[in-house]
Parts: structure tokens; C-alpha cells; sequence
């Protein structure tokens, strides 16, 4: 009875030792160990990214020093194309005028010479029709003049100036925008003595101010500024005005009353142009001045 007992458990022990040896114990892997960035290295990022903002900075003043110029220079042209216009104008009014009386002139000598028994030249009858824009007919100009030297005709020394307003002002931008920054000043001091009362007074302060201190003369300059914001606080160019006087007050050293002149912009002048506000922010940088 043994015997039989013997093999039914050798055989149910051939039947689990296999399925027990199937069993494989798979090894359990380590996340990979990764190194961190140190306090050091993110502390030396930072102060390369404050460098670069420092750069950055810089070359922004110095861009929106150039717009601001070429702001200027435009302005100028635009005016003196306006002026050259009207000129235009007003000459080719004065010549279709002038050609209309010489036609009848010649008429009126036509008529007495056949009164008087002479044969009349023909009349060319070719007088442009009024506000005609086909631009100026030619005029036949004397031996006598063409044989003026070149030059000898409307030509002023630089120390002339015109006597009106309006081309006195005009030349004044002339200047500065011919870089003669001493002829600019004296032209437009001379129209703010001569003409003070004029409506463009408040601008020509703006442009002295400009042409004193393209030659360094930073107290003058501010000195000119501060007159067109007290005096003309409407013109159109006192916001700019306010922020090159904070310009001069911090190249003369005065950091602090720069920053006061800069804190009273947005509170002055509510609608200033960007550029004018994005120039002021860039003053306030360069002056160190608080939030």
C-alpha cells in the first residue's frame, strides 16, 4: 500500500518542479542619475542677462537719439518742400500774368503801328489760359542778361538774412539742416528778436534749442526748451521739448532734476507720442532713475 503512495507523490512532484523552474526573478533598473544645475551657474546667467539688457539699453538711446534727429531733418525738408511749392505757385501765376500783358501790349503797338501806316509785327497769340498747368512758357531773355555772370543774381553773403518772417524762418531750417549749426542759431535767435509774436515763435525756440546743443552748449539748450514749455506749454513740441531738456539736465550731471522733469511728462502731457514716451524711458534708464 506504501508503494503506491510513493509514486503518486514522486509524480505530482515531477509536475511542480517545472513550473517552479519557468518562474524567472526579473532584475528591477535604477532611474538614471542626472546632474543638476548649480546656484554658481544660474548666478552667472543672470548677470549675462543683465549685461546684454545693459547692451541693449544703449543701443536703444542711441537709435532713438538718431530717429529723433531724422525726425528733425524730415520735419524740416517737409517744410521747405511746402515752401518750394507755394513758391512755385506763385510764380507760375506771376508769369501767365506777365506773358497775358505783354500779349496785349503787343496788340496795343500793332494797333497804333497801323494806325500809323507801319506795317505790325505778327502777335504770336500763345498766352496760356488762366490756372493752365502745363508749366511756364518760354520768355525770350536779353543778350544783356544772359551775359551776367553765374551767380550775380539773388545772391546773399551768409551773414545776410532775409527781413519777413517767413523766409527768415525758412532759412534758418536751411541751415540746420545743412549742418550749420552756428548759422541755425543765429538765424532762428534773430527770428525770435525780430518776431516775437509770430506764431511759429514756439518752434523756433524747439530748433535753437536743437542747434545749440548739436554744438555742446547744453546750458543754452536747456535754457531754449525750458522756454518753449513755459511759454508755449501747447505747442506741439513741448512733450519732446520736456524730454531733451531732461536730455541736457543729465549730460550737465543734474540726474535728479531730470528724473523730476521726466516724472511730470505723463501727468503734462497725457497724449504725448510713443516715440516721445519710449525716448523718455530711455532717459529715465540712463539717469538711474526710481520706478
Amino acid at each position: 500500500m506504501l508503494k503506491p503512495a510513493f509514486l503518486s507523490l514522486a509524480v505530482a512532484a515531477c509536475l511542480i518542479v517545472p513550473s517552479t523552474a519557468q518562474t524567472v526573478t526579473t532584475p528591477v533598473r535604477s532611474a538614471p542619475i542626472t546632474k543638476g544645475v548649480t546656484t554658481g551657474d544660474l548666478s552667472l546667467q543672470v548677470d549675462q542677462a543683465r549685461q546684454q539688457t545693459a547692451d541693449m539699453l544703449v543701443q536703444v538711446n542711441q537709435l532713438q537719439g538718431q530717429i529723433s534727429t531724422l525726425n528733425g531733418r524730415v520735419e524740416a525738408l517737409e517744410f521747405e518742400l511746402s515752401r518750394a511749392r507755394e513758391t512755385n505757385d506763385d510764380l507760375l501765376s506771376d508769369n501767365e500774368t506777365l506773358i497775358r500783358d505783354m500779349a496785349q501790349m503787343r496788340r496795343s503797338v500793332a494797333t497804333i503801328q497801323t494806325m500809323l501806316g507801319i506795317t505790325p509785327e505778327p502777335v504770336a497769340e500763345d498766352v496760356p489760359e488762366q490756372g493752365s498747368s502745363s508749366g511756364p512758357a518760354a520768355l525770350s531773355v536779353p543778350a544783356s542778361a544772359s551775359a551776367l555772370p553765374e551767380g550775380s543774381l539773388g545772391t546773399l553773403s551768409a551773414s545776410q538774412l532775409p527781413g519777413e518772417a517767413g523766409p527768415l524762418f525758412a532759412e534758418a531750417k536751411a541751415r540746420l539742416i545743412a549742418q550749420d549749426n552756428a548759422g541755425a542759431e543765429e538765424a532762428f535767435q534773430a527770428f525770435i528778436t525780430k518776431f516775437g509774436k509770430d506764431p511759429q515763435v514756439g518752434e523756433a525756440h524747439f530748433w535753437l534749442g536743437e542747434a545749440l546743443f548739436r554744438q555742446e552748449a547744453y546750458a543754452d539748450s536747456g535754457a531754449a526748451y525750458t522756454t518753449l514749455i513755459r511759454s508755449y506749454p501747447d505747442d506741439e513740441r513741448a512733450p519732446d521739448a520736456l524730454v531733451r531738456l531732461a536730455r541736457t539736465l543729465r549730460i550737465l550731471g543734474e540726474n535728479e532734476k531730470a528724473c523730476t522733469a521726466l516724472n511730470t511728462l505723463p501727468k503734462r502731457y497725457p497724449k504725448a507720442t510713443k516715440i516721445v514716451r519710449d525716448i523718455a524711458a530711455v532717459e529715465r534708464t540712463q539717469a538711474g532713475c526710481g520706478s
